[in-house]
């Protein structure tokens, strides 16, 4: 019933549909056990016998095997296993970065949004300071001139720039004391 061709070693199985119909009654079962063995999961047992049986009727006209069909069989099964486990270890790891990028983002989210809470409560207690003193804080931090260019510019000395200074980060920092813990 089953026919082959010896080339140096190797058989080529000649697999028509009687031949399909003999290997597979024969040895569906021994190759279901030895997966279900593995996987422990009789659908994914019956989907990888499944499987292998039909990637052999679409290969019959090339099929080569050096071995015994039994031998060349429980390989190819085992190595469907071994792919299985490759895969799925993969999807695990794939699955853990994923959600070590989504926990990252809900981190880099939620300081953003404290970030944006605190800038709006920052540049609300900026605007509640005397006008004089809100121009220098603006003129050192936003605007980034040091202490003599803001003297320079606004004709007052550098003491009192850095006074004034000191005044409008006191009075920020007393306000937002409160988040300091956050």
């Amino acid at each position: 019933m089953l026919e082959t061709d010896n080339l140096e070693e190797e058989a080529i199985l000649q697999i028509n549909e009687q031949t399909f119909v003999f290997i597979y009654n024969r040895f569906w079962k021994k190759l279901y056990y030895l997966s279900f063995q593995k996987v422990n999961d009789r659908n994914l047992a019956e989907d990888m016998v499944h499987d292998l049986f039909k990637s052999i009727w679409e290969r019959r006209q090339e099929l080569i095997i050096s071995d015994s069909i039994e031998k060349y069989l429980v390989k190819s099964m085992k190595y469907r296993i071994s792919a299985y486990f490759r895969e799925k270890i993969q999807q695990e790891r794939n699955l853990e970065a994923s959600m070590l990028y989504k926990a990252d983002a809900e981190v880099v989210t939620e300081k953003q949004v404290g970030f944006s809470f605190l800038s709006k409560e920052l540049y609300a207690l900026v605007d509640r300071l005397p006008e004089r003193r809100k121009l220098i804080y603006k003129l050192s931090r936003e605007s980034g001139l040091n202490n003599r260019q803001i003297a320079s510019s606004l004709l007052v000395s550098e003491k009192t720039v850095e006074n004034q200074i000191t005044k409008a980060l006191s009075f920020i920092r007393f306000r937002l004391r409160q988040y300091k813990d956050e």
